[in-house]
């Protein structure tokens, strides 16, 4: 049985009231986080490569290219990547932002060549990351980083 027009139209507003309260906004700064943190456990440099924006720089200089080379090796080196982000803050501006989180690695390195001994099986380090939304794609523009031991992040 088909419920009267009134209770159909009180039925429907509800409906869209609820959908357009649920589907909030998606925040592009948390998306880049968290497909950059998921690409990094999938050991997958060219998916990770994405957010990265093509005038990249990192820490003494570090560019696009150096970075991309650096994470396909350590990708290589490890048959698991694990992380766990925390302590997220950001500051935001109109079309960018300045992130910083920690993060805590760990890794179950290949047994090549003896690589188990000389990759760290976990380790924390502390990230200040300096986004941007570029033409409508929200990319890492440059990124600083720091190991810091556990008991030392608050």
């Amino acid at each position: 049985m088909m419920a009267p027009a009134p209770c159909r139209q009180i039925l429907l507003l509800a409906a869209t009231a609820t959908f357009a309260c649920s589907a909030t906004p998606a925040d592009p700064v948390e998306e880049l986080r968290t497909e950059l943190e998921s690409a990094a456990e999938a050991r997958d440099a060219e998916r990770f490569a994405e957010g990265l924006s093509e005038t990249f720089r990192g820490p003494r200089g570090l560019d696009r290219a150096e970075a991309l080379a650096t994470l396909r090796r350590y990708f290589a080196a490890y048959e698991s990547v694990s992380l766990e982000v925390y302590g997220v803050e950001v500051e935001r501006e109109t079309a960018s932002a300045r992130v910083r989180c920690v993060v805590e690695f760990a890794g179950r390195a290949r047994q090549l060549g003896g690589l188990r001994g000389l990759l760290p099986p976990a380790a924390v380090y502390r990230f200040d990351l300096g986004v941007a939304d570029e033409a409508g794609v929200w990319r890492v523009r440059e990124a600083s980083w720091e190991m810091v031991r556990p008991d030392d992040v608050g």
